[in-house]
């Protein structure tokens, strides 16, 4: 289907959003809703869910979404939104003219999104996402090592997450990994190398997976004969490795284990060195997030010596 803004909007009249709003004002101390404005993704990363979701890319209007958005915010008052599209606002000029709406209308709200390092290169592209309220840019990384990036076909480089994560810090706007291990061929070597691009970039959050095998995709061809009993979500989890790869299942789990906290330790650091070259900008988060580091650097170190062991005993 192309034309969407011929869909009506999503019945939102028929959810009690009240319970929504008190959990997230409880939890997170915002309100924040969901909302799709795309169908779609042009792209070709072999493992991903394309043939779900398809080749064609197709977008809702700017004026589409900010009369939903109008709505909304009468309704229910929302505070925050999880723009839940695959990439957001690829289409050339699409996200200058919703940061023009947004302001023309006199919006106020802060947002999430995903997209693609490649489209975070474009300056003018990230000043209007910072301008129409965007908080947080996740960008599918996937790893540091370019030799993994090319076998998934993503189309992507590591200089352009770099670079990506700079411009989005350069405007405010947090820059998010989704990070992917365990895809075929990764080595020690490559783990390694996205290891250290987490720690160097340190990201505002990180999502951690392992490579998982969807039905239709390339990915899943080259690695179907492996599966044997293991076919579907309810033999298995998104940290469990279901295909031969260089190390067994309880590896990717203990490496899920040891980057977070090997991270969240960077994180840790780099408020300290911050505190102290410029003590008057303590805040509580900041001051929080220093003293973590007497949690996470031995936790880290543990977690390390663990996925140690396990490296040498669980070599498929």
């Amino acid at each position: 289907m192309k034309e969407l803004d011929s869909l009506p909007f999503p019945a939102w009249d028929m959810v009690d959003m009240e319970p929504y709003r008190k959990m997230w004002l409880k939890h997170k101390g915002f309100f924040s809703v969901n909302m799709g404005t795309t169908r779609g993704c042009p792209f070709k990363c072999n493992w991903c869910a394309k043939p779900i979701y398809g080749n064609r890319y197709n977008s809702r209007s700017p004026e589409n979404v900010v009369t939903e958005l109008k709505m909304l915010k009468e309704k229910f008052q929302f505070d925050h939104v999880w723009f839940c599209d695959d990439i957001f606002g690829l289409k050339p000029g699409w996200v200058h003219a919703f940061a023009d709406l947004v302001e023309k209308e006199k919006l106020r709200f802060r947002f999430k999104i995903q997209a693609r390092a490649d489209l975070l290169l474009q300056q003018e592209y990230i000043k209007d996402l910072a301008r129409a309220g965007c908080e947080n840019a996740w960008m599918g990384a996937e790893s540091g090592s370019q030799k993994i990036l090319d076998s998934m076909d993503k189309g992507t480089t590591v200089p352009q997450v770099y670079e990506a994560t700079r411009l989005l810090k350069k405007n405010g706007i947090h820059p998010s990994f989704f990070i992917q291990f365990g895809y075929l061929g990764e080595t020690k070597d490559d783990i390694r190398q996205t290891i250290r691009m987490i720690n160097e970039l340190l990201p505002y959050e990180i999502g951690i997976s392992v490579s998982y095998p969807l039905p239709g995709t390339v990915f899943y061809e080259k690695v179907k004969a492996d599966l044997k009993d293991k076919t579907n979500w309810t033999d298995s989890d998104e940290l469990a490795l279901m295909f031969s790869n260089t190390y067994q299942p309880a590896f990717y789990k203990q490496l899920h284990r040891y980057v977070h906290k090997t991270y969240r330790t960077h994180v840790a650091w780099e408020n300290i060195r911050r505190l102290i070259k410029k003590p008057t900008s303590i805040t509580k988060i900041s001051l929080k997030k220093a003293l973590s580091f007497v949690y996470y650097a031995p936790s880290a170190l543990v977690a390390r010596q663990k996925l140690s062991r396990l490296e040498k005993t669980s070599i498929a």
